[in-house]
Parts: structure tokens; sequence; C-alpha cells
């Protein structure tokens, strides 16, 4: 299917009101759309269940709606593989990177209902790939190791610098996972990068982050012209949420 517009969402990590926000701005249209969520629903927000939750509820509906494991969930499944879900271990990796409003209120859900969002966040994929004309785009959450040909489930959901410092593939790859704020001339709006790689990580857990979903079509579409997109071009390939307003 040639598909109007290929479109990725960065992390929501937790946020129902701005993501329902972002969805209703991306106006989703089945029928002439692909749309690939890149991962880390749950966590450090204040409604990781409801998050997790809708986008169960978008690829069920949607024939053209893919959702990728990310970080987090993998580290849920982990956690909950090792201590059930009425265990407590304050140590663990999960609980120590914001899981604790997760963990708590799947607790204390229906089991049926938790047992169903556990078992949908089992069946998630690390990566999906498509096509537009000859290129190929490879959605994960992480990215990927350049230096090993076959890639492990660490690697496509925890790789970071090793990553954006050593890609050279021809391969698009759209990511997730690292906030650009920390990136180098990052801030609160999605990199292209030159090397390949379009980081979709808005922050939005983050004072001033927003969740982001990326046209990868229409970025394509501006490179194919043979000269670089201005900044105003490559804010046309994006729409945003609001943003997080810090905590006073």
């Amino acid at each position: 299917m040639d598909f109007q517009r290929i479109l990725a969402v960065g992390d929501i990590h937790g946020d129902i009101q701005r993501l329902r926000e972002l969805w209703k701005k991306v106006d989703f249209d089945d029928t002439r759309d692909l749309l690939v969520f890149l991962g880390d629903y749950i966590d450090r927000g204040p409604k990781p269940l409801d998050v997790l939750t809708f986008v169960q509820r978008v690829t069920e509906r949607y024939e053209n709606v893919y959702a990728l494991l990310g970080n987090h969930e993998a580290m849920m499944l982990h956690y909950l593989t090792q201590n059930g879900r009425d265990g407590f271990d304050p140590t663990d990796i999960w609980l120590s990177n914001g899981g604790g409003t997760t963990y708590h209120q799947l607790r204390t859900m229906r089991e049926e209902p938790a047992e169903q969002l556990i078992q949908f966040v089992k069946s998630l994929p690390l990566y999906f790939r498509t096509f537009y004309e000859e290129q190929r785009i490879l959605f994960v959450h992480a990215g990927i190791n350049p230096a090993q040909k076959k890639q492990t489930a660490r690697d496509l959901l925890w790789i970071r610098d090793s990553f954006y410092e050593n890609y050279r593939g021809k391969e698009l790859v759209v990511v997730g996972h690292t906030p650009t704020q920390s990136m180098p001339r990052g801030g609160n709006t999605p990199l292209f990068l030159p090397n390949n790689i379009i980081a979709c990580d808005t922050g939005s857990f983050l004072p001033g982050g927003r969740i982001s979903c990326v046209d990868v079509r229409r970025y394509l579409n501006l490179c194919a012209r043979g000269e670089a997109p201005s900044a105003e071009e490559l804010a046309s390939s994006y729409v945003q949420s609001s943003m997080l307003r810090a905590v006073r």
C-alpha cells in the first residue's frame, strides 16, 4: 500500500492527556496512513496504564497502527517475572527508573484487565520495517549496534551513544528512547540527523518536553530534492503535543 503518511510517535511516558491531544492533531486515517508507536508508554507520568490501554485499543482498531516494545515495558515484564504483581523490590532497576506509579496502578487494577495489558505488552515486537519507494525504513525503540550484524534485544531497547556516533547505514532508522534535549543542538523537537537517523523522543516527562509524531514520508520527500531542508520545512514534518510545564 502506498501510504500518504508514514508516522512515528515518540516516547509517551504515562501522559494520557497529551497523548489524546496529539492523536487529535494527527487525525489518523487508516485508509491512507501508517503509524508506529516507538515504545515507552509507561512510567514517569501520572497515567501509565491509561496510555497502555489507549495504545492497545488503537492497534486493535486500526490495521495500520503498530506498537513496539520499549525498554520501560521490558523492565516491567522482567520485574513481574521475578516478583509477580504483588511482590515489591525497591532496589529493582524498573522502580528506580520511574516504574513506581505503574507498579502501584497494576497492583490496584482488577486482575483480568491487568493481565490483558501484561499480555499485550508481551506481544509487542522489537522493531518494524517498511519501505517508501526505494528507501528502507526501520522503526525501533533505541537504535541498532553498528558493530554487530546480529542485533540483541538489549541493543534494540537500550543503545545510545555508539548508535548515534557510529551508524552509517543506508537504512533510515527512526527511534525514540534518548530525549533530544540530551543531544548536541537538541531541544524539544525531533532531530533529523545526517547519518540517516530520526530521533523522535522529545522528552515528554521533562520540563518543556512534548510528545511528537514525525511524518517520515514528508521528510523523505523534502530530502529527495537534493538539498538540505530548511528548519521551517523540517517543522512541517512533525506535529507535537503541548509542552509539559515545570512543577513549581
